[in-house]
């Protein structure tokens, strides 16, 4: 398995303090203020179809969280990210990939089953993991559970760039609820709540779901992982809470 590695390797970092523009060997970030709050400017390798903005309140000990990512179908050198207020003191850094990440993948796979089944609901998805991850890798595939009119469609896509393959199932899929496609937040920054809530960062299983239990009241990102078990990542209040 492949893990990914950043287009540009950036840690571009820079202190509101400081100076408005720092860059590496392959690309540049620029801070300009303007009414709304703070303007990111990046520009990356034309390549880039994944942006991850990242910002922690120091270098010392440093925490990154994540505050958007962009991503799109053909590759681009520029990408902005306008933030509110941030504190006196912030540390930003990009991070670009030249592939499409887990939601704009699993976008993809959900536009293709519609064009068989047009009311296609998505219940669940998770990547195809054989190892124990810290972040998802290049390559992985996919699989994702969706409620159509007369039954269940399970499509796996092996290769990312293939044509999934879509099975259906006339019996209903029990367990989940229906989701609400796009979810309100991208895997990577389900990873760092994940981190930075003290689960550590390693996980061997992904489904993002719904279950049908009480207390579950939106999407999860659930990750099974090695030391605590399964901790779920709320996609709208943004809580991590482990399995009771």
């Amino acid at each position: 398995m492949k893990f990914g590695t950043p287009v540009a390797a950036l840690i571009l970092m820079l202190s509101l303090q400081g100076r408005s523009e720092a860059q590496d060997s392959s690309a540049t970030i620029r801070i300009a203020a303007n009414p709304g709050g703070w303007r990111l400017e990046a520009d990356a390798p034309p390549k880039t179809l994944r942006a991850v903005w990242e910002v922690s309140p120091s270098l010392v000990t440093p925490s990154w969280s994540v505050m958007a990512v962009q991503s799109i179908s053909e590759g681009r050198a520029g990408w902005t990210n306008v933030v509110g207020a941030p504190p006196d003191t912030a540390f930003f850094r990009i991070r670009t990939y030249d592939t499409p990440g887990f939601n704009a993948q699993l976008d993809r796979l959900i536009v293709k089953v519609r064009e068989a089944y047009p009311e296609a609901t998505l219940l669940e998805s998770s990547p195809l993991l054989t190892s124990t991850v810290s972040e998802l890798p290049d390559g992985v595939g996919l699989r994702a559970v969706l409620h159509v009119a007369k039954g269940t469609v399970v499509a796996q896509q092996s290769d990312p760039l293939a044509d999934p393959q879509i099975d259906f199932n006339p019996a209903p899929w029990l367990g989940d609820m229906l989701l609400p496609w796009p979810v309100e937040m991208n895997l990577e920054e389900a990873e760092s709540l994940l981190r930075n809530a003290g689960f550590a960062s390693e996980y061997k299983t992904l489904t993002l779901r719904r279950p049908v239990y009480p207390g579950m009241i939106e999407p999860y990102f659930i990750f099974g992982t090695p030391r605590f078990g399964f901790v779920f990542v709320g996609t709208s209040t943004k809580k991590v809470f482990r399995e009771n």
